[in-house]
């Protein structure tokens, strides 16, 4: 059998461990990673050197466009009016052929080097962020800190929003 001091002292040893353990808990928080980097002011600066990049690359894109046009016309004219011969209008055919394939070639580039170009750019902006979320964690001791804008999450529990300290992390 227990006696009263046996009993008292299980008792305070049992709210002790409770209390402990709701210090202890595992502490989660979320953010919106895609609002924050818009806020950003060197993602804005990141998205205008981008867009200057791709238009300099679309604009060769439409000149080397328009030029094939005109070779295409020049040559169904000339074959409509009966100025090639059959083996000039061949040869004339092939060289249209490779020009195509060269413009849907460097189609194919432009859009490889803008995405590698944005992945430059964004690289030391998702890196800065990284940082000052990794210290707003160790700082606060969370234990898991969620991405709202990836869609990735299927269930969580109310837990704190810690933009508010990464942007201030970030001086914003």
């Amino acid at each position: 059998m227990l006696n009263k001091t046996s009993l008292f002292f299980l008792l305070m040893l049992l709210l002790g461990t409770t209390s402990t353990f709701a210090q202890n808990a595992p502490k989660y928080g979320h953010m919106n990673l895609g609002n924050l980097l818009e806020m950003l002011p060197d993602t804005k600066t990141a998205n205008d050197n981008l867009k200057v990049f791709a238009d300099k690359l679309t604009a060769k894109d439409d000149s080397l466009t328009k030029a094939f046009q005109a070779a295409v016309t020049d040559f169904q004219t000339k074959y409509q009016s009966g100025l090639l011969t059959p083996i000039q209008a061949q040869t004339r055919e092939a060289e249209l052929q490779k020009e195509q394939e060269a413009i849907q070639k460097f189609e194919q580039d432009a859009q490889q080097m803008v995405t590698q170009k944005r992945e430059e750019l964004l690289s030391p902006i998702l890196t800065k962020i990284n940082d000052a979320i990794k210290a707003v964690a160790t700082e606060n001791q969370y234990l898991m800190i969620f991405d709202t804008s990836s869609g990735a999450m299927l269930f969580a529990a109310e837990s704190d929003d810690v933009t508010a300290l990464v942007k201030k992390k970030l001086g914003l």
